[in-house]
């Protein structure tokens, strides 16, 4: 019967062609010595955004909308509203998760929601999504459970993300590109960037095939930061040169597979392909996922 039921659901998405739901992390921007930085980073996403009409969920840290000060950190989450796309919770600090015990992680999901629980209520608009640091669902199963039941009981769905491409790895090494103005290093990594997501898009697109028989709408994982602001026309790009159509996170979690238990417990945050095979007993070869580049993860530690 399961089988059955996934060829109807595969048959239902090669209609429909494919698509993705594009998610951004972390928000909103902070970098203690570009003060100015936080609104043009958000606003250059968001300019993308609406010229190639996706319809995107950022998921906010609270602490960083507090250490940009209410009003500019607020400022910032409104014109992301006001553009005709959604937030979600990311929690207060976005803490390790593993350290925390249940009471501490539901203290975060709350305060997690002190700007935009407010924001989104005005704008007619519901508190949808909930998304884990680093994906970390709970290292034990009663955690896990505890966690998954609070969340359901303040009406929230787990984000999922399906798609990475280690952004935060290239962004960190940019940034220090960009202060010490070394721009031939930063054209190089730009280039490396691109070729790198481009080869993260097809091996998860080939895992999720593997897994479930056929390619569900996929969920990319994205962050906020200066290197996806220069970039994020490019990355667009590659989904559009794929035939990607952009979807919301709700539509895109609408799909079958999606409604598959999520009961891997792990202190790690896997794609969810990989828990889709732990969870279906599919054995995959994650050895053939690439790694970003040695260069980029060493800039600096011998230039400082």
């Amino acid at each position: 019967m399961r089988a059955l039921y996934f060829f109807f659901a595969s048959a239902t998405v090669l209609a429909q062609g494919r698509s993705v739901a594009i998610t951004v992390d972390d928000l909103p921007y902070t970098l203690s010595d570009e003060p100015l930085a936080s609104g043009t980073v958000n606003h250059k996403l968001l300019v993308a955004f609406q010229a190639h009409h996706v319809p995107v969920t950022g998921f906010v840290i609270q602490q960083r909308v507090e250490s940009l000060g209410a009003g500019t950190g607020t400022k910032i989450l409104r014109e992301w509203i006001s553009r005709g796309f959604d937030l979600g919770n990311h929690t207060y600090s976005h803490p390790d998760m593993n350290g925390l015990s249940v009471q501490q992680i539901e203290q975060e999901i709350v305060r997690g929601e002190s700007a935009i629980g407010p924001l989104m209520k005005k704008a007619g608009k519901q508190l949808a999504f909930f998304r884990f640091p680093m994906d970390e669902t709970g290292d034990t199963k009663a955690k896990h459970d505890e966690i998954a039941a609070f969340l359901s009981r303040r009406g929230y769905k787990v984000a999922t993300c399906t798609i990475d491409t280690s952004d935060y790895l290239f962004s960190d090494a940019y940034a220090e590109m960009l202060a010490k103005n070394d721009e031939t290093a930063a054209q190089k990594l730009r280039v490396e960037y691109l070729a790198y997501s481009n080869a993260e898009i097809d091996y998860y697109a080939g895992l999720n095939k593997q897994v479930l028989g056929y390619e569900p709408p996929e969920v990319m994982l994205l962050h906020v930061n200066r290197l996806n602001a220069d970039m994020i026309e490019q990355v667009l790009g590659l989904f559009e040169q794929k035939q990607y159509r952009f979807v919301s996170l709700a539509e895109a979690q609408a799909d079958a597979a999606y409604r598959i238990p999520e009961t891997y417990i792990t202190k790690f945050g896997p794609m969810w392909g990989y828990r889709w095979a732990k969870e279906r007993g599919v054995k995959v070869n994650g050895s053939l996922e690439l790694e970003p580049p040695q260069w980029i993860l060493e800039y600096g530690t011998h230039r400082r």
